[in-house]
């Protein structure tokens, strides 16, 4: 269970919380104590392999702990930890959209499509949300999980990075060792299923071919000099492999074709592509490498607008059609748009539909984040003024707060 974003109260009252968003402590001894709600013990089904099926839709339901807890409570894609801070447990809503997320993720179990896939909607729709419930539910499957949850940071230069030897590309050790440490703790059992097949030299260690994925894992966690070798080592393995299918989900995947914060030895401007880390995911969302089994899936984010591409996102959300009459004109616009065409499957996650709000509603009132009853006019009231968006509905429901 995680831990409240509540005010902890100092004083007569040190067992209530205050229900704010803000993480702090102070002295209240002398608040007015209606403001003081205990935290609700909310008793919600989990999401995993066999909960995941349509008889749970517009039904909220618990993130695995295990599964969150590799990932690092710092680290939670999006808004996401904050939310689950508020409502001291980490839920999200099943919603049909995901239903048909996870149908997908088992049909390409046996043979995984051409060409990766891509969320793209609306800032605040739930993009990250629902890239989060298919990691969940792929590594409660048997799914090799291979999940970056939080790439802006790959490239907001708020990380080391050193130039490469003998290349021009800049290696971020810290940041690879850390993922590599998390695929390590959300696919224990998996990893050790996988045998590596033949004697591979990583720098100057040598493992033997008996030896299998969760090694080489172990070997860049201990040594992070190693960690970009192992890494590629891990996808050119995984990739090619039969055992277990694979998922690899990257969420702000608009981030590997940005421009980034970081600059070279000349003090010009990094290309997100000239970082090791990135360009070794690059190619399977270009349909330049491709899994044998499972899926390459990632998700766009608005949120932070100087590593979103301008052509990308022209090209995601284009302007009206508007009818050309002038025929060389249209060729021109024709050709444009096939050159500015996308190398990855875009899938369309829409805005909640009545039904799915009155379920977020009534959780929210579970959860003691609306007090009052879940009416029919409230949930007409925050589905049109958020015009169905969940983030903007979660915001006039909190904005007291």
């Amino acid at each position: 269970m995680l831990a409240s974003t509540a005010f902890i109260k100092k004083g007569n009252l040190e067992d209530k919380r205050l229900r704010t968003g803000t993480a702090t402590s102070v002295n209240m001894a002398n608040a007015n104590q209606l403001y003081y709600t205990e935290l609700p013990k909310l008793e919600l089904p989990t999401l995993n392999a066999h909960t995941a099926g349509l008889e749970h839709t517009d039904k909220v339901m618990q993130i695995d702990d295990g599964f969150l807890s590799s990932l690092g409570e710092e680290h939670y894609p999006g808004n996401l930890g904050n939310d689950f801070k508020l409502f001291g447990t980490p839920a999200l809503l099943y919603r049909r959209f995901t239903a048909k997320l996870v149908s997908q993720l088992a049909q390409y179990a046996e043979k995984a499509p051409e060409r990766a896939s891509v969320l793209d909607g609306k800032n605040g729709v739930g993009k990250s949300a629902e890239l989060l419930k298919v990691a969940s539910v792929a590594a409660s499957s048997g799914y090799l999980v291979i999940y970056a949850h939080s790439t802006t940071r790959w490239v907001d230069s708020s990380r080391p990075y050193a130039l490469r030897s003998n290349s021009d590309q800049y290696m971020q050790l810290e940041i690879v060792s850390e993922l590599l440490r998390g695929i390590g703790a959300m696919n224990s059992e998996v990893l050790s299923q996988i045998p590596l097949g033949k004697d591979l030299v990583v720098g100057k260690k040598t493992l033997t071919a008996t030896k299998t994925l969760a090694d080489l894992v172990d070997l860049g966690v201990r040594t992070p000099a190693l960690a970009h070798n192992v890494f590629e080592a891990l996808l050119a393995i995984a990739s090619t492999q039969t055992n277990v299918p694979v998922l690899l989900a990257v969420d702000e995947v608009n981030t590997l074709w940005s421009t980034s914060n970081y600059r070279d030895h000349n003090d010009e401007i990094l290309p997100a592509s000239r970082l090791r880390l990135i360009s070794s995911l690059l190619p399977f969302f270009e349909g330049k490498s491709t899994l044998a089994k499972g899926w390459v899936l990632g998700a766009t984010s608005y949120s932070d607008t100087r590593f979103m591409p301008k052509n990308m996102r022209d090209t995601l959300n284009p302007a009206p059609k508007v009818p050309v009459a002038n025929r060389e004109l249209a060729k021109e616009l024709k050709a444009e748009k096939l050159q500015n065409a996308l190398p990855f499957s875009v899938l369309r996650v829409g805005t909640m539909s009545a039904m799915e709000a009155r379920a977020l509603m009534n959780f929210y009132h579970r959860a003691n984040i609306i007090a009052s009853p879940v009416t029919e006019a409230l949930v007409a009231k925050r589905w049109i003024v958020g015009s169905g968006n969940p983030r903007q509905m979660f915001a006039g429901v909190t904005s007291f707060f």
